[in-house]
């Protein structure tokens, strides 16, 4: 659905109620939900991005006019009873008012100070922080979870980090960025320096490369695994090994009680990724005490990276009501 409609499923919206509008920006869809104090999704929405379309940064536009008409329908006008969080690819600064590092993709938010911009506290999160925010304080923490890791397959690879229940970011803000650790120290390097990265082995931004033109995305590579084929066996089981090393090492440094993973691929990839990735961490986690590596698909599904920019600003409000 596009335009600037959201249905929110109450006849009549309370302003005495705060509620917090988490918006996550997409190079393709902007992802929008509304949650009530209670941190459940009422309503939620998607638009169209439009960054290459003949309109400079129509997609901005477009949030700051969702924003304005949120902050009516919802709150009367008053910004102080609707908390705003976005989600967004790159690296957030340290104070998560803005964008500080987007290489290559949505011209104009680098350095885009939406607080300043709007007149009212707008909290910013990186995408891949967002998600693994919304998987925690939206389901694995009830489940008395307390130190977890998130990777996001996808175009890339992303990631989040919970530590004694809280999101780290960490220096720079760029904790998580699993795609960017090492898993063939002889591979090609990334845009970080980094040779042989996790995020090359398996996002699908790369897939046409590592299977030498014979597919052009990660969706036809795990069908043709499906099928049978002899190379996209070899291919697909290839990353899947890759992915295992990786998760295995994170267990070993982070020492959590659960991954979970995220994203398109994932979701597509179903039991394909998670028959196969258990039979190769059987065979690299440690395992002291018969402790396992337990490995979980995501609970939520697209609408994680709004979710998450939904809790940041939740969170925001009560550290300011302290």
């Amino acid at each position: 659905m596009d335009g600037l409609s959201l249905k929110v499923n109450t006849h009549k919206a309370e302003f005495m109620e705060i509620h917090y509008l988490g918006i996550d920006i997409g190079g393709t869809n902007i992802k929008v939900v509304v949650m009530n104090e209670a941190g459940l999704v009422i309503g939620q929405q998607e638009l169209r991005t439009e960054d290459s379309a003949s309109i400079p940064e129509i997609w901005k536009s477009k949030i700051i006019a969702l924003i304005e008409s949120k902050t009516q329908e919802l709150a009367g006008g008053d910004a102080s009873r609707l908390r705003c969080g976005i989600s967004a690819p790159g690296l957030a600064d340290k104070h998560n008012t803005q964008i500080i590092c987007m290489p290559g993709r949505l011209s104009g938010i680098k350095k885009f100070d939406w607080s300043k911009e709007l007149g009212r506290e707008i909290s910013v999160l990186n995408d891949a922080h967002a998600a693994c925010l919304a998987e925690y304080q939206g389901h694995f923490q009830a489940l008395g979870i307390k130190n977890m890791l998130m990777l996001t397959l996808g175009t890339g690879v992303g990631g989040g980090v919970i530590i004694n229940g809280d999101l780290y970011q960490g220096a720079f803000q760029r904790a998580g960025h699993f795609g960017h650790m090492t898993v063939d120290h002889m591979g090609s390097p990334t845009m970080t320096n980094m040779v042989g990265s996790l995020e090359f082995a398996v996002g699908n931004f790369s897939v046409k490369e590592r299977t030498h033109g014979q597919f052009d995305s990660v969706k036809e590579l795990v069908a043709a695994y499906e099928r049978g084929g002899t190379l996209a066996t070899y291919w697909w089981l290839s990353s899947v090994q890759k992915l295992a090393t990786a998760l295995a090492s994170l267990a070993n440094g982070y020492s959590p009680e659960l991954i979970v993973l995220g994203g398109g691929i994932t979701a597509g990839a179903g039991a394909h990724l998670f028959k196969p990735l258990s039979e190769f961490l059987s065979l690299y986690t440690w395992a002291p005490g018969e402790a396992q590596l337990d490995v979980r698909p995501a609970y939520f599904q697209g609408f994680a990276g709004a979710i998450g920019a939904a809790f940041l600003a939740k969170s925001k409000s009560k550290q300011n009501q302290k």
